[in-house]
């Protein structure tokens, strides 16, 4: 039997993008985490 999770439970943000997970962005996110990551609040893993 699986345990139910928390309803009010919410993932953490994405800080580390790795560049394959950014082809399959749509392009409003893709511009949106490239300024993030220019602005180096978010990471880019090669």
């Amino acid at each position: 039997m699986r345990k139910k999770r928390k309803p009010d439970y919410n993932l953490p943000e994405k800080s580390c993008w790795h560049l394959y997970s950014l082809q399959t962005l749509q392009p409003e996110k893709f511009v949106k985490v490239v300024t993030k990551i220019l602005k180096r609040d978010y990471l880019l893993i090669k």
